[in-house]
């Protein structure tokens, strides 16, 4: 059984852990054999986590599968794009999204759909557009505290589609302490396997929510963050 983090954010956006120390994280830390990082509009997280992992001195992260991925500011609400090495125009309707991961072969999914948190538009679902769009899974696990009831209620109105989405869970991890802890178990090892799963709809959402006392912590060390960024001249990525 493979186990696979689909949503993870590094310092190419708004996360806080660069990709070589989200990777050596997962080695050292985590159960994860199979990790997707998908920063909002960009590929450059995947692809320095890419040339980081194959340095010839990383052998321990050769058994890690890196799967390039992206997430995707649609109009009407965030998109994961998971295998897909070109980028997606963010403003694109949802529709136009999901057809844009699909012509790369890619695993359009739905991070996060039912989330709304006021002042912070960078964390924003399809909505219930998740009823009506062709995607290939949905997230029944986000590990964000504000998602907590969320998840649950993601998971109800799947389960009462007339033909449900295969469920995954992703950590939504931007800090270190975040990664792993929701997931997604899946038959098999590798993207091969993990593509296959999706359409079977045997994938499997893990893990938990963390608390109000890491809300905090997430609030206080994104304000650091922000105002590091701009005592030392740092772009934030515009997302």
């Amino acid at each position: 059984m493979g186990r696979a983090d689909l949503h993870l954010h590094t310092t190419a956006s708004d996360g806080m852990m660069n990709p070589a120390m989200l990777l050596n994280y997962v080695a050292a830390c985590t159960r994860l054999d199979l990790l997707a990082i998908t920063d909002h509009n960009t590929l450059a997280g995947w692809e320095r986590a890419r040339e980081f992992q194959l340095r010839r001195e990383n052998d321990h992260l050769h058994g890690l599968e890196l799967v390039p991925g992206i997430e995707v500011s649609s109009r009407d609400g965030h998109i994961l794009g998971i295998g897909v090495t070109k980028l997606i125009a963010k403003n694109m309707s949802a529709e136009e999204t999901v057809a844009a991961v699909h012509e790369q072969g890619g695993l359009a999914l739905a991070p996060h759909p039912l989330a709304w948190v006021p002042g912070l538009q960078n964390f924003a679902g399809v909505g219930k557009r998740l009823l009506d769009l062709p995607f290939d899974g949905i997230e029944t696990r986000n590990s964000t505290v504000t998602e907590c009831i969320n998840n649950w209620r993601v998971h109800w109105l799947n389960r009462r589609r007339a033909k449900p989405l295969a469920e995954y869970g992703g950590s939504d991890a931007h800090f270190l302490w975040a990664v792993g802890r929701t997931w997604t178990d899946y038959p098999g090892q590798g993207f091969t396997a993990l593509r296959q799963a999706f359409a079977r709809k045997s994938t499997r959402a893990g893990g938990l929510t963390w608390g109000p006392v890491s809300l905090a912590r997430y609030f206080r060390d994104r304000r650091r963050w922000k105002n590091f960024c701009q005592q030392h001249h740092v772009t934030l990525a515009d997302f």
